[in-house]
């Protein structure tokens, strides 16, 4: 159990560090987020429609039959564009707050753990060797990747720049942190009798 709680821990710090330095330092995402040409109108213009925090959508519809009928006028701005997403957070905050980095190193450790428990379940079985519990952790940026990156890219029109590079930071990210993991948490040596 030590080694589970230590591999989680260590695999958490590894994740949580290239994180970091993936945004900070790599310039991984440079190319994934960009500035608005007038951050001043379109922040004008959020604020004087008075939205709540929340995310939004546009076009946007709740009504199925609306969804069904091409000719709608729903599915007519739908066809033609833009279509959009607004993440908009009404009150501000100080940028890297301790508060946002202590929230995020704890999701990473919450997930890091659950990894770890996962894989000394593994180690059992088919994930014996070192490469196979690299593998097996690297599988959780793969499957990260897939259903939620790929699937923001699907249903939401995210980028697929965007998309790639958020799929590929994950993978790397899980694939360093299996590098450590999957060193710590391995099968018990049998033992010898006399």
């Amino acid at each position: 159990m030590i080694r589970v709680i230590v591999g989680g821990v260590l695999g958490a710090i590894v994740y949580f560090v290239w994180g970091m330095a993936a945004w900070m330092f790599l310039g991984l995402h440079d190319t994934t987020v960009n500035e608005l040409p007038d951050e001043g109108r379109t922040t004008g213009i959020l604020n004087t429609s008075k939205l709540e925090t929340g995310v939004y959508f546009a076009p946007y519809t709740k009504n199925k039959e609306e969804m069904d009928d091409p000719e709608s006028v729903f599915s007519k701005k739908h066809n033609k564009g833009p279509l959009y997403s607004i993440f908009f957070q009404k009150k501000g905050e100080e940028p890297f707050s301790y508060k946002r980095l202590i929230i995020g190193f704890a999701i990473d450790l919450l997930a890091a753990l659950l990894v770890a428990v996962m894989l000394s379940s593994a180690v059992c079985g088919s994930c014996n060797t070192y490469a196979h519990r690299i593998g097996f952790v690297t599988g959780f940026g793969v499957f990260v990747g897939l259903i939620g990156h790929a699937s923001y890219w699907n249903w939401m029109y995210f980028p697929l720049e965007y998309t790639i590079m958020f799929m590929l930071d994950v993978l790397l990210g899980w694939f360093l942190a299996g590098l450590i993991m999957a060193a710590i948490i391995r099968s018990p040596k049998p033992t010898t009798q006399a």
